[in-house]
């Protein structure tokens, strides 16, 4: 069947802006453009196979506003399989959420080759840097205590940038058009509590076959074999939360269910971690 002209001259836009780049501001108070981040200060913070981060300070020496220090995520060629109009529909969903947990989304910028997010910069670093380390890293080793913190703060305000790098998302989110439901944000979030728990990258374990640390964590469990083979090294000491770190790998096992609808509400997800503390 013969595609309508409107679907045509669609297809065109969508075309055009791929290849041509469209730069969205989220935030009325963002007042740069693409050319203001391109000629401004940055500097690398983090690093990751989803991408790089860089701190850029903008308007600097420009006499006109006040300087914006913001950070800018590079999205990784891997995850280049994106469509506008998916991403545009993900990111402005994104900037719509606003909770004290949740970094707030300033822009964003679109092209073939090259996709940008810029959010606030956190001058206290990030959850990366605090777990792999970065150029800049001088935070201390994080406890369980904060650890679990930091997984409750999340839980109760889901609705991160995850989705944009592959190692994080869930499997039925992996096709192209696909629609992203709760039930994607939940599964996102098993991989995060993951990654909290074994101090390892969600998309590290080539010894693994190559199936990432979910199914390294799911196959440690399968088997019955020792914790230690996947707990972060350094939260071995905390004997006392043993039963807490195995209770925070069921939650994320349960999120990271292969069927969506094994999968528990990201509600019911926030009431467990809570209820970790009595354990």
């Amino acid at each position: 069947m013969a595609k309508g002209k409107e679907e045509n001259k669609e297809e065109k836009r969508e075309e055009g802006e791929e290849q041509n780049g469209k730069f969205v501001v989220l935030d009325e108070g963002f007042v740069w453009d693409l050319e203001d981040l391109l000629r401004a200060s940055a500097y690398v913070v983090g690093k990751s196979r989803s991408g790089i981060v860089y701190k850029v300070v903008v308007g600097r020496g420009s006499g006109v506003v006040e300087p914006t220090v913001v950070a800018v995520k590079r999205l990784s060629e891997g995850d280049g399989s994106w469509r506008f109009k998916d991403f545009d529909a993900e990111v402005e969903a994104i900037g719509k959420v606003e909770h004290p947990n949740l970094v707030r989304l300033r822009a964003y910028y679109f092209a073939s080759d090259e996709k940008l997010l810029v959010s606030d910069f956190i001058k206290n670093g990030s959850l990366y840097n605090a777990l792999h380390g970065g150029p800049s890293n001088t935070l201390p080793t994080l406890s369980w205590a904060a650890r679990l913190k930091i997984a409750q703060g999340i839980a109760r305000g889901m609705g991160l940038s995850t989705a944009f790098s592959v190692a994080y998302k869930a499997p039925e989110a992996r096709v192209s058009g696909s629609r992203f439901t709760q039930k994607c944000d939940v599964y996102s979030f098993g991989i995060i509590i993951m990654e909290i728990l074994t101090g390892q990258l969600p998309d590290a374990g080539p010894e693994n076959d190559g199936k990432g640390l979910e199914g390294l964590v799911r196959k440690v469990f399968r088997e019955e074999r020792p914790l230690s083979e996947i707990i972060d090294p350094a939260l071995l000491h905390e004997v006392y939360a043993k039963k807490q770190v195995i209770a925070a790998f069921h939650i994320a096992l349960n999120c990271t269910e292969l069927d969506p609808e094994l999968r528990p509400r990201m509600r019911t997800v926030s009431e467990s971690l809570d209820r970790i503390k009595s354990q």
